[in-house]
């Protein structure tokens, strides 16, 4: 779990996460927790004996819209473009057929280019852009929301 800390506060990443640097070690115990006690599948990704990043899927509570799940994915900077995205956006699809869920969707940063080609390639649409969803170092940055029907 310090891992993981570590990864999210690194500003790099952080940039295009909800997470705003500096993440407490107790928000991050507390975030597992929480995964924990919604059922929400939280995996470490791990290369080599190291933890390279995470990935999860969180069912949605609500009854009409649980056959829908939230998806998401962070890695350190150092496994970027080594394709550890596309076969975590693939073991989380496999995932959430197996849960017998008829739809995934997430949420990008609308700059993070590398990533929305990423889930574009794995069948992901735009649904929607909110606009200036998000403040990071003092700038407005819209949000896509993308999803694929399973």
């Amino acid at each position: 779990m310090v891992r993981l800390n570590e990864i999210v506060n690194d500003g790099e990443v952080a940039r295009y996460l909800q997470v705003v640097p500096h993440v407490s070690m107790k928000s991050t115990r507390d975030f597992f927790l929480k995964c924990r006690k919604e059922k929400t599948l939280w995996y470490a990704v791990v290369v080599d004996g190291v933890v390279a990043g995470s990935v999860n899927l969180r069912r949605k509570p609500m009854k009409k819209s649980a056959h829908v799940a939230d998806i998401g994915v962070a890695f350190a900077k150092e496994y970027w473009g080594m394709g550890l995205g596309g076969k975590a956006m693939d073991f989380l699809v496999k995932r959430a057929r197996k849960m017998r869920l008829k739809r995934v969707e997430l949420s990008v940063d609308a700059k993070n280019k590398r990533a929305i080609r990423l889930y574009r390639s794995r069948g992901f649409v735009v649904e929607g852009r909110l606009r200036k969803a998000v403040k990071s170092g003092g700038r407005y940055s819209d949000v896509l929301v993308m999803g694929r029907l399973i």
